[in-house]
């Protein structure tokens, strides 16, 4: 007669996952790869017993496929072992909230195919980049080919499902359409690789039962075990492991040790455990990411707090019942957070639709030749797009996310590259088209109101009437270059509050476009306005300007805005009326500002008008963006000699007389040029826009453009002239 066995046992499945940014720095590929991802694989190849589940985003696989072939074979070889299955999800791991169905499928599609070709392994888990869950999910999710989905045990707990009833899979629809959903353990993930081995195995031996359904799931970037800190020496090095409990001895490879030597541990792939036991019960979870996500995407202020109350209540074991109901954010509002993202996002969309409106010109061509041509454009044109939804650059948490400058620009390189073929397509349904020119207002947005676009063969500019006038994108279409891929520099819940006050830290007012208007005194420090500190003197810089002309002739277009501003007296509590016209002529690569300015309703004498206005300057924020390396960037003036600048760094700053500007980026061979014509008395003053950045390797200074902002003095009457010039 058999024994059963009712000694508690729990099933282990382990999941991780490798990702880098797309157009990431090849040598952050290769430093990842020799402290991470090659000994992690080759632990888990040396652990045959171990059942892992892995996952790799598109553009790492494609990076391991060309340059690692020994390290690829390694893992079709547990491929064919049974020892490992790999889930798929987004090819450039995209957050799926935002980013349309179709992109969604066919992310997901491309790298299900390679999966398959490559490993010749059934493709059922779906990865959710940073865990970001929608209740729609399932329905696209299923028409993709996939099966189950890994989210956070915190998304189950706010819907009442206590921590244990997570220990279970359960299946959750949308449409009709089912999947499996797996929670991932909370306890697991803050444990590993920090805390001794002892400690996760621990952990299992609370949660084990007897009727051995039970499964605890722990998933980690690859990235946490050996890139990270000191986790490399952690991990893998003999002698840095944990002294209590593990003597030593590194993570990963006692970790699989001792689940290898406790039989009451299972260790199992998802597929087996799905194929192994049904959901447990239906759940319809709310939209949700992993606890600290939901921290990150909250409004400063509002952060602040929301830290201090999930401490408290995460602490306080009489105060569970509350903590498993507290509720953050949720990842679309760092659309909201960070205008830059959001303008990043927005022209993803735009840009997609010019392309889908090509798709649907196309099906009315005959002649097959260029039709086929066509079809191949149009794929690499959706190809650039699904890079740029690579979520990296659109958020801000642990990494420096929306702050790395390099990342923005990738997004942005690859958006007007689809933009470039797009005009190639073009060209050939239209071959007598040339170069171009077109202004168009659309609600770029989605606020409901109209900004400018204004595109040709060369530029592209975006301009937002209702944020002072200003110009917030700016392309340089044969590069690829976006120069106003500047960053406001925000302040963040990391940010001390005594060094904002001190100005050790900066923090800006307005987003950094160009073309603000500013007016202080004439004393105001160069320092002052780096920091962003002196004294605004009007309401003009944000405030909602009226379109008054917007029309294109040939190849040239003219845009002018109006608005009726305030200016404040200095001495007094009096304000006058500036009648502000700003009038931008672009043809080719050249931007020609027009700025012209009448003082209205003034009563005050002529002698104490020219007091007034003597202690007045104003002064145009003309912000702008080089990607290379800094270290080639230079800049000159034709109204200083060049042993006067040979010691000040395109980043430093730096004020004189005089009427001209040049930056150069070597790395792109790029130029930008600013010629300033105008009678007024001027300078030009230029600064560094330095953000003060938490990132994965601590606290930095983080470079995000250079503001050039030519300085005048204030009269009654004024016209400035300043022309842009880029090569």
């Amino acid at each position: 007669m058999s024994k059963t066995n009712t000694e508690p046992s729990i099933y282990f499945p382990i999941v991780f996952h490798f990702h880098q940014p797309v157009d990431n720095f090849p040598w952050v590929f290769e430093e990842s790869f020799q402290k991470s991802y090659k000994p992690l694989i080759q632990n888990i190849y040396n652990f045959p017993e171990i059942k892992v589940t892995l996952h790799f985003s598109g553009n790492i696989l494609e990076w391991f496929l060309e340059n690692k072939p020994k390290f690829i074979n390694k893992i079709r070889e547990m491929a064919h072992r049974g020892q490992i299955e790999i889930i798929g999800g987004g090819y450039y791991e995209p957050i799926y909230a935002v980013i349309p169905r179709r992109d969604r499928i066919a992310q997901i599609r491309k790298l299900t195919q390679l999966i398959e070709k490559e490993f010749h392994l059934a493709v059922n888990g779906a990865w959710l980049s940073e865990r970001v869950w929608e209740p729609n999910y399932p329905s696209f999710l299923v028409e993709a080919g996939l099966k189950y989905v890994i989210v956070d045990d915190n998304h189950f707990r706010s819907t009442g499902i206590s921590q244990e009833e997570t220990l279970y899979s359960y299946n959750t629809e949308d449409e009709g359409k089912t999947l499996r959903i797996f929670p991932i353990n909370e306890e697991l993930r803050y444990l590993t690789p920090w805390k001794p081995t002892t400690q996760t195995i621990d952990h299992l031996k609370t949660i084990a039962d007897k009727k051995g359904d039970r499964m605890a799931l722990l998933i980690s970037d690859a990235e946490k075990m050996g890139v990270w800190g000191s986790t490399h020496q952690i991990c893998y090095n003999e002698g840095c492991g944990h002294e209590e409990g593990d003597s030593g001895k590194p993570f990963i490879p006692m970790l699989f040790r001792r689940i290898r030597d406790n039989e009451w541990i299972k260790s199992i792939t998802l597929s087996e455990y799905m194929e192994k036991f049904p959901a447990k019960d239906l759940v319809y979870l709310p939209t949700a990411s992993y606890d600290k996500m939901e921290e990150w995407v909250l409004p400063t202020k509002i952060r602040r707090n929301f830290e201090d109350y999930r401490d408290k209540l995460r602490e306080s074991e009489e105060k569970q019942d509350l903590y498993m109901f507290l509720k953050g954010g949720f990842w679309r509002y760092f659309l909201v957070k960070y205008p830059e993202s959001n303008n990043m996002h927005k022209k993803m969309l735009y840009i997609r639709e010019k392309l889908i409106g090509l798709e649907n010109k196309l099906k009315s061509l005959e002649d097959k030749t260029i039709k086929d041509t066509i079809r191949k454009k149009v794929e690499e044109a959706w190809e650039e797009i699904h890079k740029a939804q690579c979520n990296d650059a659109y958020w801000h948490g642990l990494f420096g996310g929306v702050y790395l400058q390099f990342l923005r620009f990738a997004i942005y390189k690859r958006l007007i590259n689809a933009e470039n073929l797009i005009d190639k397509i073009n060209q050939l349904i239209y071959p007598k088209l040339g170069s171009y020119m077109s202004v168009l207002p659309v609600d770029f947005y989605k606020k409901s109101r109209s900004e400018l676009i204004l595109e040709s063969d060369t530029l592209n500019l975006y301009i937002d009437p209702a944020q002072g006038g200003t110009i917030f994108e700016l392309d340089y279409k044969p590069k690829s270059y976006n120069l106003l891929n500047t960053l406001t520099r925000w302040e963040e819940a990391y940010h001390e509050k005594e060094k904002i006050e001190n100005n050790e830290i900066s923090v800006d007012r307005f987003r950094r476009s160009m073309l603000r208007f500013r007016i202080f005194q004439d004393n105001t420090s160069l320092d002052e306005l780096a920091a962003d500190t002196y004294a605004e003197y009007s309401n003009i810089p944000d405030l909602d300007f009226e379109v008054k002309k917007s029309e294109k002739d040939g190849e040239n277009a003219t845009i002018i805005l109006e608005k009726l501003g305030e200016i404040k007296d200095i001495t007094s509590e009096k304000t006058y009326l500036l009648d502000l016209q700003k009038k931008i002529e672009v043809e080719k690569n050249v931007i020609s500002i027009i700025l012209s300015g009448t003082l209205k309703n003034s009563t005050l004498i002529e002698k104490n008008l020219k007091q007034f206005l003597e202690r007045l300057n104003f002064g145009i924020d003309i912000p702008f963006f080089f990607n290379g390396d800094p270290k080639k960037f230079s800049w000159k003036s034709s109204d200083l000699d060049e042993h006067l600048i040979k010691d000040n760094q395109l980043q430093d700053q730096f004020e004189y007389i005089g009427s001209h500007f040049s930056a150069y980026d070597k790395t792109y061979d790029l130029t930008f040029e600013v010629q300033i014509d105008s009678e007024l008395r001027h300078k030009i003053s230029k600064f560094p826009l330095i953000s003060y950045t938490w990132t994965d390797e601590g606290y930095k200074n983080i470079y995000q453009g250079t503001n050039v902002i030519p300085i005048f003095n204030f009269e009654k009457d004024f016209t400035v002239k300043i022309r842009l010039t880029i090569t």
